[in-house]
């Protein structure tokens, strides 16, 4: 037998020995995940005792981590603008990236009065965005798609943990979506170029989906052709936003120029200060 906080630190100590420098913070998300109880309040119960059962599953969730595997698909989930999403091989990990998109999202769909709008996401993964537009907008009707089944069947999962009504539809692009408009269209696709798979972590190489990651030599595979068929869908007075790598600002805009005549180009940054963004707005 021993302390929680004798656990917590003995946790950490491995995996900040190997070179993980939240190993305390992450210790500490595993072992609350076991526990069922909130990070925060964990400190509260250091003083407590943890039977060896309890700090063998700790020690598992630490050699996996050893062994390269993201944190979310340890606990089984990542948190998404206040919520918890399930999280696991099946789908790309939600981002903060995707968050700040999420958040632009809210902003211009209330400024266009979209709140009871048709919404379509083009490669929803696990979920996040159409989910998360859901909560917020519980008027509005929302189909996502995806090339991947598994992602499909992924994102229902957490369709059903947070009680929303989705329409999930397996789709390569627009493919099989219906010949219909929407007032809102997003997609966050694949955008990294393969060469330049070498500066992403060897974590999310070797765990994460590289259907979800790679996008071909320039990066453009499946959002050139995504803003290529999108004026067939957009309504005229609709709006629409993608999540791109960060040096497409320029080839994302010179497209859309040509496919969303009288639309304005808004390129936006993400947090770090990069070009991340395209929001497609009426004039």
């Amino acid at each position: 037998m021993r302390t929680v906080e004798e656990a917590v630190k003995q946790a950490a100590s491995r995996l900040e020995d190997a070179g993980y420098i939240h190993g305390a913070r992450e210790a500490e998300i595993f072992l609350s995940e076991i526990l069922k109880a909130d990070t925060g309040s964990l400190v509260g119960k250091y003083d407590d005792q943890l039977d060896d059962a309890t700090f063998d599953t700790l020690m598992e969730a630490v050699a996996k981590r050893l062994n390269g595997a993201p944190v979310a698909y340890i606990v089984g989930d990542q948190a998404f603008m206040g919520w918890k999403l399930k999280s696991d091989e099946r789908a790309l990990i939600p981002r903060p990236e995707t968050e700040q998109l999420v958040e632009q999202l809210i902003h211009e769909i209330k400024d266009y009065k979209l709140e009871h709008g048709d919404f379509l996401e083009i490669g929803t993964g696990a979920g996040p965005i159409a989910l998360a537009l859901k909560k917020y907008f519980p008027g509005a009707t929302i189909t996502a798609t995806d090339i991947s089944e598994d992602a499909l069947d992924l994102a229902a999962e957490n369709a059903k943990k947070l009680k929303v009504d989705v329409e999930f539809i397996q789709s390569d692009l627009f493919e099989n979506v219906p010949e219909k408009k929407y007032d809102l269209i997003v997609a966050n696709l694949p955008y990294v170029p393969t060469q330049k798979l070498a500066f992403v972590s060897e974590q999310i190489l070797d765990w994460e989906p590289m259907i979800a990651i790679e996008a071909g030599e320039d990066g453009m595979l499946y959002i050139k052709p995504f803003l290529e068929q999108i004026g067939k869908y957009l309504k005229k007075d609709g709006i629409a936003a993608i999540e791109f790598w960060h040096t497409h600002g320029d080839p994302v805009k010179d497209i859309a120029e040509k496919t969303l005549p009288g639309y304005e180009i808004d390129v936006r940054k993400d947090l770090a200060g990069f070009d991340r963004y395209a929001f497609f707005l009426p004039n």
